[in-house]
């Protein structure tokens, strides 16, 4: 009879789950790499993690200001602690559906007395006692893998879930680094336009001072062009510490601080990412460590395994019941063995006609099922294209930033040249001011360079997952 039971319950309806295609499963690299689930599921490697140095991928900027914030943030950070919960959330639907797979076993116990009319004189009544104790197992017998499916859909979503607070996790500290990166700019930014205010005034005071003395080709204009000069710079200092301290205020809610708790922060953070990118060629074996492709194919297979539910509701269930107990109508020995009671039971449910409901729920479920597959595909090329941008932006920034810095440099020679021509009475002062002009526009376009690269290189971790290198490559390269 056990081997009977064991052999129906190993059976399971529904479609067995296989990779979708997409156009990583047609790259030969692709062909070539160590898929996650090339072989299956297996719940060991999606919660296995990479190694320190793919998955603290910012540390490879040795910023101990970052380290310390990234380790705030994941201690304390609310979208964190809210996502963990719905991952505990997943966890414990595992539970209650493996809970449905096992048999369960209870107790029942009663007492009463009741009274009716008498038999002869019905002004009198009688009286009538009862009281019983049964124990009480049943089990419902998975004949079509019903519950199994239903188990394995509900575990791939917790995986679903634990990605999905690896991925909120991953972005946070890839915010949490242009924050870093943005305070470093506006740091360098601050001192650059302070400079400028500092060249600015000493035009005003040298206008001035020429217009006081009379000297040719001075005019109150020319005092008054130099002043709004002046006080032009002085707007512009004042915005950028204004966002100087809206930045620290982002900061301050990623890591669950009060706001106003930073008032400064070292700058000591380089303007541009360290180490050359390698030569990373299709990232094909890079992709399969993104939390949310293996997310989205993890719920992929929870709705497949939710199909084998659906395909399972047709057929019939089979719950297998028993009890043993005592009934007396005295309390007084009720636990003897001629006050004994017991049962065994077998109940066959068989849904014969329901409108084709569960016919429609399963197409429901194909359907999902079809849903995910294409948005599972969509996810995959969206990532290769992710990888693929940034690293063309990793590659032209790199020469634009390097023409830029040549191109500031040259603007604050022309500047300090200008001002000691413009002392010497031999230029104009509309050179003066053209020169600071052109000298500001290059600071500036050479700082949103420097933004924009960093903004490629951390698009360039969170499209590949973390790092490119691990410990050992990268202490073999010499850098870090």
């Amino acid at each position: 009879m056990l081997t009977v039971v064991v052999l129906i319950t190993s059976c399971s309806v529904g479609p067995d789950y296989s990779r979708p295609a997409s156009q990583a499963s047609l790259s030969p690299d692709y062909l070539s790499s160590e898929l996650l689930f090339s072989s299956g599921l297996s719940p060991e490697k999606t919660t296995n993690e990479d190694g320190d140095g793919l998955t603290q991928w910012w540390r490879s900027y040795s910023d101990q200001v970052l380290d310390s914030w990234v380790e705030q943030l994941v201690a304390g950070n609310l979208d964190l602690k809210a996502a963990a919960e719905r991952l505990v959330q997943a966890r414990e639907l595992v539970n209650i559906q493996q809970a449905v797979w096992r048999p369960t076993f209870g107790i029942i116990s009663d007492a009463k007395r009741s009274f009716s009319p008498g038999l002869i004189d019905d002004t009198a009544r009688s009286y009538r006692s009862n009281a019983g104790l049964s124990g009480v197992a049943s089990w419902q017998i998975d004949i079509f893998g019903r519950t199994r499916r239903a188990v394995e859909s509900a575990e791939y979503s917790a995986l679903a879930s634990a990605n999905d607070l690896r991925s909120l996790e991953l972005s946070l500290i890839a915010e949490l680094v242009r924050q870093r990166v943005v305070l470093a700019l506006l740091s360098r930014e601050i001192e650059i336009q302070e400079d400028i205010v500092k060249s600015r005034q000493q035009t005003l005071n040298t206008v001035s001072r020429r217009y006081e003395l009379g000297v040719k080709n001075t005019s109150a204009v020319s005092v008054h062009v130099a002043r709004e000069n002046s006080t032009t710079a002085l707007a512009q200092l004042a915005l950028l510490e204004q966002q100087y301290k809206e930045s620290l205020l982002s900061i301050e809610v990623l890591l669950n601080q009060r706001p106003g708790s930073l008032q400064t922060v070292e700058a000591g953070f380089p303007l541009l990412p360290r180490n050359q990118v390698p030569s990373i060629g299709t990232p094909a074996r890079l992709l399969d460590r993104r939390p949310d492709i293996v997310g989205s194919e993890l719920r992929l297979m929870a709705a497949n395994a939710g199909i084998g539910v659906a395909v399972a509701d047709l057929y019939p269930d089979l719950t297998l019941s028993a009890s043993r107990g005592f009934s007396s109508d005295q309390l007084g020995g009720l636990l003897t063995n001629n006050n004994g009671i017991g049962l065994i039971a077998a109940n066959i449910n068989s849904r014969l006609f329901e409108g084709g409901r569960l016919r429609a729920q399963v197409r429901v479920r194909e359907s999902q099922a079809r849903e995910l597959s294409w948005q599972y595909a969509q996810t995959v090329l969206r990532a290769m294209a992710d990888v693929e941008r940034a690293l063309v932006q990793e590659q032209y920034l790199r020469r634009q930033v390097d023409n830029l810095q040549a191109s500031a440099v040259a603007a604050r020679q022309a500047e300090a040249l200008s001002q000691e021509r413009y002392q010497r009475g031999i230029t104009t002062l509309l050179e003066v001011l053209e020169t600071q002009r052109r000298r500001q526009n290059a600071e500036r376009n050479l700082l949103a360079a420097q933004r924009a690269s960093w903004t490629a290189r951390i698009n360039l971790h969170l499209a590949l997952g973390g790092d490119w290198l691990d410990d050992s490559q990268r202490n073999s390269d010499g850098k870090g």
